[in-house]
């Protein structure tokens, strides 16, 4: 379903129970039928013990066989898309380069944000240089 998917198409088959707990993690979310409840154990001939042990899975599978699945979501693309942002280690910076990237938002944002931001310089300097943007930085600190 995603040939151009790189970390769909890269995925092994020993992590395979980490990647449906991020579809669980969505559907659950979203107060959706569970469809991790339709993958069977080849050996057990049932949902491996991690959906068992807190799921029943018939019961599981009936909510995804009768969902109205016309109303369904396309949210998954953007939620990944997100979960692998977060997921992703910031680029680190130099005070230096904080304090020019602070600068330049700042004289060409100053009108959204109160007199007062001026008074978290300091924070936001720091936030920079953990690597997060210019608007993550100051929205943060508001």
């Amino acid at each position: 379903m995603y040939p151009k998917h790189e970390h769909v198409q890269n995925a092994i088959a020993v992590s395979t129970g980490r990647k449906l707990d991020v579809v669980r993690i969505f559907t659950s979310e979203r107060n959706l039928p569970d469809v991790t409840s339709l993958i069977i154990n080849k050996g057990q001939g049932e949902c491996g013990v991690g959906f068992t042990d807190h799921f029943d899975p018939e019961a599981a599978r009936e909510e995804v066989y009768s969902y109205d699945r016309s109303e369904a979501t396309t949210e998954f693309d953007v939620y990944i898309e997100s979960a692998e942002k977060q997921a992703t280690p910031k680029k680190r910076r130099k005070r230096p380069e904080a304090l020019k990237l602070m600068s330049a938002y700042y004289q060409e944002k100053k009108g959204a944000y109160p007199a007062a931001i001026k008074d978290k310089r300091e924070e936001i300097i720091i936030l920079l240089m953990e690597g997060f943007s210019e608007t993550e930085a100051f929205d943060q600190v508001t």
